[in-house]
């Protein structure tokens, strides 16, 4: 099935050609002159104006610039407004201009990157390229690829295709003095997308040393177990995976390489079947947990990101292309209508990183001028791509996919057809043929899977012939111009577990996640600041002892329609019932989507588990001042992580955590000067020693003789660091001893209280 390009189609009145507007608006209000600031500075050559900070001036420094480029390549094609053309043509041009004057090929935003790539050659510092100066080179580089490759494909920008491909050429000359082995160390760092470029710029150009390197940048690590079919994720960084899911199809289209277009396919099956929730989001804390225990989806604040859904719609378009399966549509219209419509406000159009699963929890929206996240620079390119899915070409038919207000040019098919609907707030839809003749084709229309079809089908008012095919009907004839087909998509109820089988529960309204409002108390951080950790929901965590239980009933018994898209769900709560809404128009409040159910005899046991299960951690969330997670990759980032000799550990349920056989440090934020205590997560595999220094005071030697334990140690934090003016930020040192390595550190914490 190839889906028709955003050049083809235009949205109609809805809630996505209004996700489109305030996508431009948000757009507009960046600075092209401060995007650019990191390439020319990298290139020698002096800025119009400051770098943004956040994200922009601590390492990622240009990956935003990158994904300009893609958005205003997206909004001129998708709006038809000329601003995003003419900022994308100045844009385009300086990167030119940089480039020239470095006159290497090279043009990028990363610290350093021209001296740090070049060090590259005979596979030297393959192996540091994670470093905190620079973060992740790689990923960061491969946003200015593929915003030069999307204004080339989407609007036939010669110049930004000139660029690329002397970048290409440069990476070329460079890879070919490096060792396959030293190439795959390389790979351990994250290095989004990279395969995909090549793969792409293959397509483009024909050229066979292109799609060699796309085969190249294929990380045998995850490749292979993709290969023998095996789910090897568990603790991975997420984000990580998904773009290299998305090269391997790319890959294989240009390629014709079936066993990589079977990992690709093996993996979405495994993240879409076995990893994702009701949104369709995956991922606690950005990476995946044992797909046997969504324990942490429930607990934790920080829950799905939308990077990795934007990442897993471009996956489902490659494989679609490459082989439609019904499943692929499911998804992507789940996935749309309740995470990516979420994850923009619909008024000042902030975009969000992390959306909590945890209930009575809420979301943080992106400003314009203080948030340079990944997930804002995919969201505003997501925000632009509505129109990417909805129509399509399989196997000589007209394929209606996703049933939003749209209008599609299709001359092959003799002109225009177009989406009139309401859904899901009506039941009813309506394809419009406007054609310049007649034209005998096949109409695909899509059958949801979660639909008992198309109901009261007609084309003209008069009863269709249709022939049903996996995810589809069809319907062949000679269409006349001005015929319109109409059919009815009623909004089956239905309850949907976390994919592990344990007892917590979504509703949905066909394919709309339906969620309550829990009030807008305490939502710190709304607005997110340009703190390294402004993306979180840090506000205090609500009790889940206190979220009403839902007798274990089917859908139809516990939700009572009240209105349009609204219902109100039986609980057994003293309350009695909640009222529910679309969660995809919910915001600037807390929210839960997924309700603890219990056999209507075991209610009072299962809420006095909640209550137990909670009552430790939720008391330890609220003293806790700062709070670092060791080896995971953006908990570290942000407290400016570094070390020597050090090994990151992951266990069978996805646990991470990291030692040193050396030293390791990060830094605590203290702003308010609230911290008396220190706590730390070790995990014992052997023999083990530390030295524990918090602000350059020794805090406490530890040895151990062995043990295969996890367990926290506190401390109260030295009465030296508590002298006026007491600092902002703390270092928190751990340095091996005896020659020793230190045991694995789960994770640290400064706390507003001292342990006696």
């Amino acid at each position: 099935m190839h889906a028709f390009p955003l050049t083809r189609v235009t949205l109609l009145d809805g809630p996505f050609k209004h996700a489109l507007g305030t996508d431009l608006a948000y757009v507009l209000a960046m600075d092209p002159d401060r995007l650019l600031a990191p390439f020319l500075r990298e290139a020698g050559l002096e800025p119009a104006a400051p770098s943004y900070g956040n994200w922009e001036d601590s390492g990622l420094d240009g990956h935003i610039g990158g994904h300009y480029l893609s958005a205003l390549a997206l909004l001129a094609v998708a709006t038809g407004e000329a601003e995003p053309r003419e900022r994308l043509d100045r844009m385009v041009a300086e990167l030119a201009r940089a480039q020239d004057h470095l006159g290497t090929g090279y043009v990028g935003g990363v610290p350093g990157g021209a001296a740090l790539f070049e060090g590259l050659r005979d596979g030297e510092g393959v192996g540091t390229l994670g470093s905190s100066d620079h973060w992740v080179p790689w990923y960061n580089l491969h946003k200015t690829f593929a915003g030069l490759i999307d204004a080339h494909t989407l609007l036939g920008h010669d110049k930004a295709l000139h660029i690329v491909l002397r970048l290409a050429d440069w990476w070329l000359d460079i890879a070919a003095t490096i060792g396959d082995d030293a190439f795959e160390t390389m790979l351990d760092t994250e290095f989004g997308g990279m395969n995909e470029a090549y793969a792409d710029l293959a397509a483009i150009t024909g050229r066979a040393d292109y799609a060699d390197m796309a085969r190249r940048f294929s990380h045998r690590a995850i490749l292979g177990p993709l290969l023998e079919r095996r789910d090897d994720l568990t603790g991975r960084h997420a984000n990580t995976q998904i773009p290299k899911a998305v090269g391997y199809a790319a890959t294989a289209a240009v390629t014709g390489d079936t066993e990589l277009e079977g990992a690709a396919r093996h993996f979405w099956h495994q993240v879409v079947e076995h990893r994702s929730v009701a949104l369709g989001g995956n991922s606690v804390r950005e990476h995946f947990h044992a797909s046997d225990d969504f324990t942490a989806m429930i607990e934790d604040r920080e829950g799905p990101e939308t990077c990795n859904t934007y990442n897993m719609l471009k996956l489902t378009r490659r494989l679609a292309a490459a082989g439609l399966e019904p499943a692929h549509l499911d998804f992507a219209e789940r996935a749309v209508y309740n995470h990516q419509l979420a994850s923009q406000h619909p008024g000042h159009g902030g975009l969000v990183y992390f959306t909590s699963m945890r209930p009575g929890h809420y979301r943080v929206y992106s400003q314009p001028e203080t948030s340079m996240w990944c997930c804002v620079g995919t969201g505003i390119e997501a925000q632009a791509k509505y129109g990417e899915l909805v129509f399509g070409e399989h196997d000589g038919a007209l394929a209606v996919n996703l049933y939003l207000p749209a209008q599609l040019d299709a001359p092959e098919f003799g002109g225009r057809v177009r989406i009139e609907t309401a859904f899901p707030a009506e039941e009813t839809v309506t394809v419009v043929l406007d054609l310049d003749e007649p034209r005998a084709f096949a109409l695909r229309l899509r059958a949801p899977g979660w639909s008992d079809g198309l109901a009261d089908l007609a084309v003209n008012g008069e009863a269709a012939q249709a022939e049903a095919v996996p995810g589809a009907v069809l319907i062949e004839r000679t269409w006349q111009p001005g015929d319109t087909v109409t059919f009815r998509l009623p909004l089956r109820l239905s309850a949907e577990r976390l994919p592990d089988g344990s007892p917590w529960q979504a509703y949905f309204a066909g394919p709309v996640l339906l969620a309550a409002r829990n009030g807008d108390s305490r939502l710190d951080g709304l607005l997110a600041d340009d703190s390294r950790m402004g993306h979180v929901a840090h506000g205090p965590l609500m009790s889940l002892g206190d979220v009403p239980i839902v007798p274990d009933l089917p859908a139809a018994d516990v939700l009572e329609p009240e209105g349009p898209l609204r219902y109100r769900l039986a609980t057994a709560d003293p309350a009695g019932t909640v009222e529910l809404e679309p969660f995809h128009g919910l915001h600037d409040a807390r929210y839960t989507v997924y309700w603890p159910v219990a056999e209507p005899a075991r209610i009072a046991e299962r809420r006095a588990a909640l209550a137990a299960a909670d009552r430790d951690s939720l008391a330890l969330d609220r003293t806790t001042v700062d709070k670092v997670a060791f080896g995971e990759q953006q908990p570290e980032s942000d407290h400016a992580f570094r070390g020597r000799d050090t090994q990151v550990h992951t266990t069978a349920d996805g646990r991470r955590s990291r030692s040193t056989t050396a030293s390791m440090a990060v830094t605590f934020k203290d702003p308010q000067a609230q911290a008396q205590g220190l706590r730390i997560g070790f995990r014992l595999d052997g023999p083990a020693a530390v030295a524990i220094r918090l602000g350059g005071v020794l805090v406490a030697e530890e040895r151990w003789d062995g043990g295969g334990e996890a367990f926290d140690l506190d401390y109260p934090v030295p009465g030296e660091l508590a002298a006026e003016p007491r600092p902002a930020a703390l270092d928190l040192e751990l340095t091996a001893l005896d020659g020793l390595p230190t045991p694995a550190v789960t994770t640290a914490r400064l706390t507003r209280w001292a342990a006696p």
